[in-house]
C-alpha cells in the first residue's frame, strides 16, 4: 500500500472516533488506524486506563486517547467529543440480546442518528456504521438464499423479534438482528434525508473470530469459541452453520470503507466463507489435540447463502491491504487461541 497522503479520503495524522473502542471488534479498528499513522479518540462507557495504557504504550502517547460517552442520548457530548475529528466509526451497540425489542431497538437506532447528527455538527469527512450480517439475514441450514441487493434487510428477524414468541429460543437473537437491521436502515434514510457534507459506508460482518489483543477485551463469540477448550459446549447451543469474518480482515474492511476515496455510500459484507461447528471442533483438535473438545451437534446442516457482495469486499482487502484474499477458519482460530 502506498504511503502517499493522497490516496486517504481523509487525511493521515488527522483524529478519528471510534465508538466501542474496548471491544472485540472497536479495539482492532482503532489498531488499524494507528497502524496507518492515524490517532484515534475512543469511547468507553466507564474509564478503561488499561486501553490508553495498551495502545500508547505500543504507538506512543500522542496516539489514542479516551472520553466517557455513557449511552449516546446525549447530542451536546456527542458533538463535543467530535471535536478535531475527521472520521468517525460507530463500532459501540447493544450486545446484551435481551428478549425485550423495546429495550434494545430503540436505542441502537437513537444512538445511531444521534451519532450521525452530531457528526453533521462538526468538519467530519467519513462517518463509517458496524452494521451486522443479521442485518441482511439469519441463515437458515439447507436453504438456498442470495443476496445480491445492496437494499437487502432481515424483515424476517424485525417480524419475529415483535411478535415476541417465547417458544423461540432464538428470540433474542431475533431482538440483536432486528436492532441492526433497523439501526442500518434507519441511518441511510437519515442519510437521505439530511444530506450531510460527510460520505457514509456500513460494513456487515458476520460471525467474528480472530486475535485478543489484550485480556481485557472480551467478545460473546470468541469468548464462546475459546470456551470449547475448556470443555465448555454452549457455542453449539447458540450458532448454527453460517458464514464467519476474521476480526482483522473485518477491522481493515471499517479502514477502507473509512479511507479509500472510491468507497461511497457502498454496503460492505465482510464474509469469508461459511462454516459448521464440526469445522471449528475438528480445527481447534489440530490446533490443540489433547484438549477435551465437545463434540458437536449431528446433523446440523449448511449455511447455502450465496452473498454476492462478499467478493466486492475481498477485492478491497487485495487491493487496498495487499492480501491474497480472506483469512482463513484455521489461521482466525489459531490467532485466537494462542494465549491460552
Amino acid at each position: 500500500m502506498s504511503e502517499n497522503d493522497e490516496i486517504y479520503a481523509v487525511p493521515r495524522r488527522s483524529k478519528i472516533l471510534v465508538t466501542g473502542a474496548n471491544g472485540f471488534i472497536g479495539s482492532h479498528v482503532v489498531n488499524c488506524l494507528l497502524e496507518l499513522g492515524f490517532a484515534v479518540r475512543g469511547t468507553v462507557r466507564q474509564p478503561k486506563p488499561w486501553l490508553n495504557d495498551f495502545f500508547q504504550k505500543k504507538f506512543g502517547p500522542e496516539t489514542f486517547e479516551t472520553v466517557i460517552v455513557p449511552n449516546f442520548d446525549d447530542v451536546n457530548l456527542l458533538i463535543r467529543s467530535l471535536e478535531g475529528i475527521s472520521g468517525v466509526v460507530h463500532v459501540a451497540s447493544d450486545m446484551t440480546f435481551s428478549t425485550d425489542p423495546n429495550l434494545v431497538i430503540p436505542w441502537v437506532v437513537r444512538a445511531t442518528q444521534n451519532i450521525l447528527e452530531a457528526a453533521s455538527q462538526q468538519p467530519v469527512k467519513r462517518v463509517v456504521l458496524t452494521s451486522s450480517s443479521t442485518a441482511a439475514l439469519v441463515p437458515e441450514a439447507n436453504l438456498e438464499i442470495r443476496v445480491d441487493e445492496i437494499d437487502t434487510w432481515n424483515e424476517a428477524s424485525l417480524r419475529a423479534a415483535w411478535q415476541q414468541d417465547t417458544t423461540d429460543d432464538r428470540l433474542g437473537l431475533h431482538v440483536y438482528a432486528a436492532s441492526k437491521t433497523e439501526g442500518e436502515r434507519q441511518a441511510w434514510k437519515w442519510i437521505q434525508t439530511n444530506k450531510p457534507s460527510f460520505v457514509f459506508n456500513s460494513v456487515l460482518p458476520n460471525f467474528n473470530i480472530g486475535k485478543i489483543l489484550h485480556p481485557n477485551i472480551k467478545g460473546s463469540s470468541s469468548d464462546w469459541v475459546r470456551n470449547l477448550l475448556a470443555g465448555d459446549p454452549m457455542l453449539f447451543s447458540i450458532i448454527g452453520p453460517q458464514w464467519f469474518v476474521d476480526v482483522v480482515d473485518n477491522a481493515r474492511l471499517h479502514v477502507i470503507a473509512l479511507l479509500d476515496p472510491n468507497v461511497k455510500s457502498q454496503r460492505l459484507f465482510a464474509f469469508a466463507a461459511p462454516f459448521q461447528m464440526k469445522d471449528i471442533a475438528s480445527t481447534l483438535k489440530k490446533l490443540r489435540p489433547h484438549a477435551a473438545i465437545p463434540s458437536p451437534p449431528v446433523g446440523e446442516g449448511l449455511d447455502l447463502s450465496d452473498i454476492v457482495p462478499s467478493k466486492t469486499a475481498q477485492e478491497l482487502l487485495q487491493v487496498f491491504y495487499g492480501q491474497r484474499g480472506w483469512t482463513s477458519l484455521e489461521e482466525s482460530l489459531a490467532a485466537l487461541i494462542e494465549d491460552l
